[in-house]
C-alpha cells in the first residue's frame, strides 16, 4: 500500500538507519576514496615505488629499466601507428609515412627490449654511443665552419660526445647511472605529485586547482606555491652576491678568507694533517659564489651569474698560485707518495661526483631554509673546494703534472655537481621567481646545457677510475674467498691478503701444516687469470702446554 503526503503535512517518523544510512555511508566513503585516488596520487605513488625499486635493488635495476623503456617505446609506437592509419587525418602522405616508419621502429625496439636479455639492451646502448660520437663530431665540424649560432652547436656537440663516450666505453656503467638518476627523479617527482594529490583530496581547500594532471603542470604549480616572495629572495641575494651596500667590504673579506684558507690547506696537506684540512674547509669562501651562480642561472640574472662565475675562476686560479708559492718555499714534511691528503685527491671517481651532488643540494637548501642554516659548515666539510686547489699547486711544484690534473678534475667535478644540484633545489624551494621561470624557460635551458655538457665530459675520466676501483674490489673479494676456502680445513689463519695486478700475497700464521700453495694458485686462476703469481708468507706457531 502506498501512502501520499500532502504539501505541508508531517511525513511521519524517520524510516530508520536500517533503510538508508548504510548506503549513505558507503557513498561517502566511496567519494572520499575517489578523491584520494586521483590521477596525481596514483601516478605519484607508482613513480615512487618504481624509483625505490630501482634504487634499493640495483641488481634488477637494469632489467626494470629495460622493461620500462620497452613499454614506453611500445606505447609510443602503437600511438604512431594509430595516428598513421586513422581516417580523416589532415597529415600529408609523406608525413604519415614517416610517422608509420617511426612507429614500426619503436615497436621493433620495444620487442627487442622486452624479449631479449640484458646484454641486448647493453648492445643497443653501445650502438647508440657510436651514433652519438659520429653525430657529435659532425656537429663540431659544422659549428667550426658556420659563422652563426656557434655556441648552441658546440654545446650540443659536447653533450653528444660525452654521452657517446660513456655509452661506448662502459655501457653497463651508463645504464646503471641512468637507472640511478631515473630512480632519484622518479622518487622526487612522485613525492611532489603525491603531495599535490593529497592537497587536492582535502575538502577544506575549495580554491585549490584540481584540474592539473601532468607532471609539468604539477611541478610548475609546486614552484608557484613555494615562492619565497621578493623580500626573502632579496635577503638571500644579499648573502650570495657582493653588491651594495658594503660591496667593498664583502670583496675584501672574500679574498682575505680565501688566502687564509688556501694557506691553511696547503700547510695541512704538506703535514698530512686531516684535522687542519677540515679547518681550511670551514673558512673557505668559494661555496658562496658557486651557489650564487646557481641562483643566478635559475632566476635569469645574467649579470650576477657572470660575476659569480668570474669570481669562482679568479679564486681558483689565485688559490693555485698561493699554493705554488707556499709549497716552493716550504719543504714537505712527508713524502709525496705516502701523503694521504695528496693521494686521496689525485684520483677522483664517481663517488666524489655523488658526494658533491648531495653537498650542493644541502648547501642550497641550507641557504634557503633559515632553520637549517647552521648546517652550512657541515656542507663545507662534506665537499672539498680549496684542498684540491692546494694539491694542484703542490703537485705542480713537485713535478707531478698528472697528479695535478687529477686534483684539478676533482675541483671541476665538485663545481659542476654543486651548480646542477643547487639549481634543482632552488627551483623546488621557491628561490626562483615563478613568472621569470615561465617567461625565460628556454633561456634557462640554454644556460644550463653547458653545465650539463661539462658534467658529461667530466664523467668520462671519472668512469675509468671508478671501473678500476670496482675491478680491484672484485679481484680482492675473489682472492679473499679463495684463501678462506684454501685454509678451511686447517688451523692456519690468513692475517692479510693483498692483490696487486696479477700478484697475490698472503700472510698466514698458526699451528699445523700449510696446504699446498699450488692448490691456491689453481683456485685463483679462474678469477685472476692463468698468469697469476702467488706468494705466501707463513709464520708457524708453537703451542706449549704445562699442567699437572
Amino acid at each position: 500500500m502506498v501512502t501520499s503526503t500532502a504539501p505541508g503535512q508531517d511525513p511521519g517518523p524517520d524510516p530508520g538507519p536500517a533503510q538508508d544510512r548504510g548506503p549513505g555511508h558507503w557513498t561517502v566513503w566511496r567519494g572520499r576514496l575517489g578523491r584520494w585516488t586521483n590521477r596525481a596520487t596514483t601516478t605519484g605513488a607508482t613513480a615512487v615505488v618504481l624509483g625505490l625499486v630501482a634504487l634499493l635493488i640495483p641488481s634488477i635495476g637494469t632489467t626494470v629499466a629495460r622493461f620500462g623503456l620497452g613499454v614506453v617505446l611500445g606505447v609510443a609506437g602503437a600511438r604512431d601507428l594509430r595516428t598513421t592509419f586513422r581516417r580523416g587525418s589532415d597529415r600529408r602522405v609523406w608525413s604519415r609515412l614517416l610517422l608509420g616508419l617511426r612507429g614500426l621502429g619503436s615497436l621493433a625496439m620495444a620487442a627487442v627490449l622486452l624479449i631479449g636479455a640484458d646484454w641486448v639492451a647493453l648492445s643497443l646502448i653501445f650502438l647508440l654511443g657510436l651514433y652519438l660520437l659520429f653525430r657529435g663530431m659532425v656537429q663540431l665540424v659544422s659549428a667550426a665552419l658556420l659563422r652563426t649560432n656557434r655556441g648552441p652547436r658546440f654545446v650540443a656537440a659536447l653533450m653528444s660526445l660525452g654521452l657517446g663516450a660513456l655509452a661506448v666505453l662502459s655501457p653497463r656503467a651508463l645504464a646503471g647511472g641512468l637507472v640511478f638518476i631515473g630512480g632519484m627523479l622518479a622518487v622526487i617527482i612522485g613525492a611532489l605529485m603525491l603531495l599535490y594529490g593529497a592537497r587536492a583530496a582535502r575538502t577544506d581547500t575549495p580554491d585549490f586547482d584540481r584540474s592539473l594532471t601532468t607532471v609539468v603542470e604539477i611541478v610548475l604549480a609546486w614552484v608557484r606555491d613555494a615562492d619565497l616572495g621578493p623580500e626573502r629572495r632579496e635577503e638571500i641575494s644579499e648573502q650570495l652576491y657582493m653588491e651594495p651596500p658594503g660591496r667593498a667590504g664583502k670583496i675584501v673579506a672574500f679574498w682575505v678568507m680565501l688566502g687564509l684558507s688556501v694557506a691553511i690547506a696547503t700547510l695541512a696537506v704538506l703535514q698530512d694533517s686531516t684535522a687542519v684540512v677540515i679547518g681550511a674547509m670551514l673558512v673557505a669562501p668559494l661555496m658562496t659564489p658557486i651557489l650564487g651562480l646557481a641562483g643566478a642561472l635559475v632566476n635569469g640574472w645574467s649579470g650576477r651569474g657572470a660575476r659569480s662565475l668570474l669570481l669562482v675562476v679568479a679564486g681558483a686560479l689565485a688559490a693555485v698560485v698561493i699554493a705554488v708559492a707556499l709549497s716552493s718555499w716550504l719543504p714537505s714534511v712527508i713524502a709525496f707518495d705516502s701523503n694521504s691528503q695528496i693521494t686521496s685527491r689525485v684520483s677522483p671517481n664517481l663517488l666524489d661526483l655523488l658526494i658533491a651532488v648531495a653537498a650542493g643540494a644541502a648547501g642550497a637548501y641550507a641557504t634557503v631554509a633559515t632553520r637549517v642554516s647552521s648546517s652550512i659548515a657541515g656542507v663545507a666539510i662534506a665537499v672539498a673546494l680549496v684542498p684540491p686547489l692546494s694539491v694542484v699547486g703542490i703537485c705542480l711544484t713537485s713535478g707531478h703534472p698528472s697528479a695535478a690534473a687529477g686534483a684539478a678534475l676533482l675541483f671541476v667535478t665538485n663545481f659542476v655537481a654543486i651548480v646542477l644540484s643547487a639549481v634543482l633545489v632552488f627551483l623546488l624551494t621557491g628561490f626562483v621567481e615563478p613568472d621569470a621561470l615561465l617567461d625565460r624557460g628556454r633561456r634557462l635551458r640554454r644556460t644550463l646545457l653547458p653545465f650539463v655538457a661539462l658534467a658529461l665530459i667530466v664523467t668520462v675520466p671519472l668512469l675509468f677510475t671508478s671501473e678500476g676501483l670496482l675491478v680491484a674490489n672484485d679481484r680482492q673479494v675473489a682472492a679473499d674467498a679463495a684463501v678462506a676456502e684454501w685454509l678451511a680445513d686447517t688451523e692456519v689463519i690468513a692475517t692479510s691478503v693483498s692483490v696487486d695486478g696479477r700478484q697475490v700475497e698472503v700472510h698466514a700464521s698458526g699451528p699445523g701444516v700449510l696446504p699446498d700453495v699450488a692448490d691456491l694458485r689453481a683456485a685463483l686462476a679462474p678469477e685472476l687469470g692463468a698468469q697469476v703469481e702467488v706468494r705466501v708468507v707463513f709464520t708457524p706457531a708453537q703451542v706449549v702446554e704445562v699442567g699437572p
